[in-house]
């Protein structure tokens, strides 16, 4: 038995001898099995009028009404991993949150390649060396520009002033409204002005907003993984803290399909627990030592036993072994949690193997929604996780209410989005003679998804095949949650599992049961009775074998004297008798199919009484 189990027994129980440490005599001395007092059977008549008997064990069995000590565990990580072993991993330490995390992460990738992006110029200016993550970009010719990664930070970054639509629908108008803007000395607007109007934005934000792209992949890359439920929030287990998290990089990996939150090829690490780690839990116990008798206990006869039973009161499960108080920082705390807690890990990025068409023209695509695709070409019938996805539902999140209209030129070019009866974010542009060629009435997010496709296939510096699969090792990343908070974080979810970590710790203590026939306890309505052993009595796979449970005013077991509902009782398990004053007897069986005559003497003092146990002949 591991010793923190065996010290809290100890501690819990409050005695020298306890289950599984031998039966003993009433006065504290043993003798074997037959610990009691055997009388002679001189002619094997029954003297109470019964059928004959054998000899007697007499012995006397106590109420033990002490309330032990509390438990106190307070341990350092190495004897909380040795403590619960691979359970750990069944312990729910908090949930976290998964938004700040990823706002942490896709902004390091936003700002991988530096932050020129931001000034009002065509060129952003990129530099990828300038950070750590930015030097990991790598293409076939060992530059970051040639680099898939690169062309994802070009996407990201992209601003109505360094917006380049060039390969898509767009780039007809935008030559257009440039080349005008430059005749007329910038009387008329140049493209960027025109969607920094259209969009409502400024001319140096990005077009999808770090917020939208969060959500997106809160609410689809991550929420779709088999081990995360809806809400995106991440499960952290004591596993995973004892592990510095590289517990994680097999539950967050690929399943089911899902392409996985991390890559397992780069294992997750963070550490959560330093060096002065300690964790204080205080616990009343709710196991109580009974005595009892096993009728066949061995060669020598009957035998007195001990055994430890759960007495709950507390609730809202009454059956714990122990009674923890996770909520009340008198009795439970974590000390020495790493405060800056952040987190290595690596992501994938995939997309879909073909070029992803937007609903266009028709007003059937009016209804093509999140959830609601027209058609299986639709980038709503795409996975969640997918690269056009994702990039398209951010959009969608960004400008799902947007309406404007906006001419130019005295009318002869306009711009109206969700005007006419269109649903918001509906854009349908007018040019004069259709100079420029504009594209045709489509949502606003789906024009992004294909500026967003032709980039990431065409970074300006190198082109790509379709298929493109990003891949981004981000370190010291913050997870949103402090060591101080992660140790108040983890109350509620300790506080809920409290039962099961009782189980965890004591859940074993039938097994060192005596294997009596009955006991003598007090139940909650204060008054004491025998109680012949029950299923739950018995430590898990050991067979209950007693064909007649229960005390009968017969020896032929046909007038049944115990009952397992008595009011005021909560227990329905056992069979139960309360004992008259003085001398009384009653007849039952053992789990062998044997039969015995128990005589009881009551005193004055419930707190003590004798019994006499003799075979039925």
């Amino acid at each position: 038995m591991h010793r923190w189990i065996a010290l809290g027994m100890l501690a819990v129980l409050g005695c020298g001898c306890g289950p599984g440490s031998g039966r003993g005599n009433s006065d504290g001395g043993t003798d074997g099995m037959s610990d009691g007092t055997v009388g002679d059977s001189t002619d094997g008549v029954d003297e109470t009028g019964g059928p004959p008997v054998g000899p007697e064990a007499m012995f006397e069995l106590r109420l033990s009404e002490t309330t032990p000590a509390p438990l106190t565990l307070q341990m350092n990580k190495e004897e909380v991993a040795e403590l619960f072993g691979d359970r750990a991993d069944e312990i729910l330490l908090l949930e976290l949150d998964s938004t700040p995390l990823l706002t942490n992460t896709l902004t390091a990738v936003r700002d991988a390649c530096g932050l020129a992006w931001q000034f009002d110029d065509s060129d952003p200016n990129h530099d990828c060396s300038l950070t750590p993550l930015g030097q990991t970009f790598m293409g076939p010719d060992g530059t970051w520009q040639s680099s898939a990664e690169y062309a994802m930070v070009r996407l990201l970054t992209m601003t109505p002033a360094n917006l380049d639509v060039s390969g898509t629908s767009s780039e007809g108008l935008q030559e257009l409204a440039d080349v005008l803007s430059v005749l007329t000395f910038g009387l008329v607007d140049d493209y960027s002005d025109i969607l920094a109007d259209a969009l409502a934005i400024p001319r140096t934000q990005t077009v999808i907003t770090t917020a939208s792209l969060v959500a997106a992949f809160r609410d689809n890359f991550v929420a779709s993984h088999p081990a995360v439920g809806p809400s995106g929030a991440l499960g952290f287990t004591l596993g995973d803290a004892l592990s510095n998290l590289t517990s994680l990089t097999d539950r967050y990996g690929p399943q089911d399909g899902h392409p996985g939150i991390v890559d397992p090829s780069f294992p997750v690490q963070g550490e959560v627990f330093g060096p002065d780690f300690k964790m204080i839990a205080e616990a009343d116990s709710n196991l109580r030592l009974v005595e009892g008798v096993d009728a066949d206990g061995g060669s020598d006869g009957p035998g007195k036993g001990y055994a430890s039973i759960v007495v709950d009161q507390t609730g809202p499960t009454y059956e714990d072994e122990l009674e923890f108080h996770f909520d009340d920082p008198e009795r439970f705390r974590v000390e020495g949690l790493i405060e800056d807690l952040l987190i290595d890990m690596r992501f994938k990025l995939g997309e879909y193997p073909q070029f992803v068409p937007s609903c266009t023209g028709t007003t059937v695509c009016h209804d093509n929604l999140p959830g609601a695709p027209t058609s299986p070409q639709s980038v709503w019938s795409r996975n969640r996780w997918d690269f056009e996805y994702l990039v398209t539902y951010a959009a969608y999140l960004d400008y799902q209410s947007l309406t404007a209209s906006i001419a130019y030129l005295l009318g002869s070019a306009e711009v109206n989005i969700g005007q006419g009866g269109n649903p918001p974010g509906w854009v349908e542009y007018y040019v004069l003679l259709d100079l420029g060629n504009p594209p045709e009435d489509q949502y606003i997010w789906e024009t992004i998804l294909e500026v967003a496709q032709v980039r990431l296939h065409d970074s300006g510096f190198s082109t790509f095949p379709e298929g493109v699969e990003l891949a981004f090792t981000v370190e010291d990343i913050p997870c949103g949650l402090t060591g101080s908070e992660a140790a108040e974080a983890v109350r509620p979810y300790l506080q809920e599992q409290a039962s099961v970590i009782s189980d965890f710790l004591l859940g074993n203590y039938k097994e060192d049961n005596d294997p009596v026939d009955f006991y003598y306890r007090r139940a909650e309505d204060g008054v004491a009775y025998v109680y012949f052993t029950a299923t739950n009595d018995r430590a898990e796979g050991v067979p209950y074998a007693y064909a007649t449970p229960g005390f009968f005013h017969d020896a032929s077991l046909t007038d049944k004297a115990s009952s397992t509902s008595i009011a005021g009782v909560d227990d329905e398990d056992h069979e139960k008798l309360a004992l008259p004053a003085g001398e009384s007897h009653f007849y039952f069986e053992d789990d062998q199919g044997e039969r015995y005559r128990a005589r009881f003497m009551m005193g004055n003092d419930d707190s003590t009484i004798e019994v006499a146990v003799a075979p039925v002949l």
